[in-house]
């Protein structure tokens, strides 16, 4: 064989290796930050007048907390009190009192969030009601995250705590995707199998294989349609602009 077909038949087997996809093994750990702590804030053209709406959600050891204050220059403040959850692509606000309407819905929008309710809700022109996330009021908290990983598809996600939820990897186009399921619990429907799934879409940091990058993270959750049929819906969905990097350590 020639000099020049060898130097040839190199170029491209090495073209073919470049190509490949580099499967990830063992573990990696690092942390992700999510929001505590947050506060929206919007002007509300209602009557002719500039009103102030304040939201403010929180993530606490006993749960969610919501606070809704709206001010209105001839009119008595209101405050209220209650709770939120994650719903079919926004999240609920629900107040518990004698005033309604008892439930509201943050929807992002760009930058921007929405904030409706069932009817409608509105600027006198007939414009949405846009809320800002203020991010110096607002905060967040860092979580650890490990990843493990074996030959035959197998996955293990440590997070907060001691609990280990096995799961399974693979490819998706470029991306690793990591899949694991919390257990049901044991008050949930039994026309509802399993529970929450939380998926990490994760990429290599380099062509050298060594850290992976944590792009995106999605929770999905079981609902229930009006006839009791299940359908899956996604919950929430973290993407993260500075994506979180995990760096591979012992096992």
């Amino acid at each position: 064989m020639s000099g020049i077909r060898k130097a040839t038949l190199s170029i491209i087997v090495l073209s073919l290796c470049s190509c490949g996809r580099q499967n990830p093994s063992g573990s990696f750990a690092g942390e992700i930050k999510d929001w505590v702590h947050e506060v929206f804030q919007a002007k509300v053209i209602m009557g002719s007048e500039s009103c102030e709406l304040l939201l403010i959600l929180k993530q606490t050891p006993e749960g969610t907390y919501a606070e809704m204050n709206f001010r209105h220059p001839k009119m008595e403040a209101v405050r209220r009190i209650g709770k939120w959850e994650a719903g079919d692509g926004e999240r609920v606000i629900l107040f518990d009192d004698d005033k309604s309407p008892s439930e509201y819905y943050l929807i992002k929008r760009g930058v921007r969030y929405a904030f409706q309710t069932q009817d409608g809700l509105s600027n006198d022109d007939g414009s949405p009601v846009l809320m800002m996330r203020n991010e110096g009021l607002s905060r967040k908290a860092s979580y650890p995250l490990r990843l493990s990983f074996e030959d035959d598809g197998v996955a293990r996600v440590k997070g907060v705590g001691e609990e280990v939820l096995h799961g399974e990897w693979q490819w998706a186009s470029e991306k690793i995707v990591v899949a694991v399921s919390l257990p049901a619990p044991q008050d949930s429907p039994q026309t509802l199998d399993g529970s929450e799934t939380y998926k990490y879409f994760l990429e290599w940091s380099d062509e050298d294989a060594v850290d992976l990058l944590l792009e995106k993270m999605v929770i999905l959750r079981p609902f229930l349609k009006k006839d009791g049929s299940k359908r899956q819906s996604w919950m929430s969905s973290l993407h993260f602009t500075d994506k979180p990097q995990l760096r591979r350590v012992g096992n």
